[in-house]
């Protein structure tokens, strides 16, 4: 039951048709902080980055650190309707979130074979519904999808400068499970990192 003054939401599958609506949600981004990244590489040798410190042993560390930025950071993920329609023909299964029968947001996903793994190839919620626990709710989806499908986890590619996907992410139970430092070609966002986040879906991982 929704609360007084709320729209009501459902969910259904991803229909080819929805591309238009999709697209007019909006594919972008703001935000003044990010995550940077810090590595501590003591592997060369066994020698250690300063003479006196854990002399002969050798280390490799990976830190995300909050960072403010400042002018903030916009971004825009699409550019064309045409873009949208091309990742719905190639997406294997998703849902749509309708609010009061408007889309209000989708997750589209596919499957790893080899790994027994959903990837969520993209979620977006429109701007002005961001606070209806929509988001939330296509995650669980995209859950359920993954286990009817004896599916062990549900995984997701972000950027270390998506400060607010990364947050939503981590509320919704998902973990960072990789970091990839070169996954991307070179452009016009400095230090931009690939951020592989996942979540098991199976009672022996936790």
């Amino acid at each position: 039951m929704e609360e007084e003054g709320n729209p009501r939401i459902e969910v259904r599958a991803l229909r080819v048709e929805d591309a238009p609506a999709l697209f007019e949600l909006g594919y972008d981004f703001e935000t003044d902080r990010i995550y940077t990244l810090r590595v501590r590489e003591r592997l060369l040798n066994g020698q250690s980055e300063h003479e006196n410190e854990d002399a002969g042993r050798t280390a490799l560390s990976f830190e995300l650190v909050e960072t403010p930025i400042d002018p903030p950071l916009y971004k825009n993920y699409c550019a064309s309707v045409e873009e949208i329609e091309e990742r719905v023909h190639q997406a294997k299964g998703g849902y749509v979130a309708l609010a009061d029968g408007e889309i209000a947001g989708g997750v589209l996903l596919s499957i790893e074979e080899w790994r027994s793994v959903v990837q969520i190839r993209e979620i977006n919620i429109g701007r002005h519904y961001r606070r209806y626990g929509i988001g939330s709710l296509l995650l669980k989806c995209a859950s359920d999808w993954a286990r009817e499908r004896d599916c062990w986890a549900i995984t997701l590619e972000t950027q270390n400068t998506n400060y607010p996907a990364i947050q939503f992410y981590l509320r919704n139970g998902l973990e960072v499970w990789g970091i990839h430092r070169h996954f991307y070609p070179p452009g016009p966002v400095e230090h931009e990192i690939a951020i592989v986040m996942g979540k098991c879906l199976l009672s022996q991982c936790s």
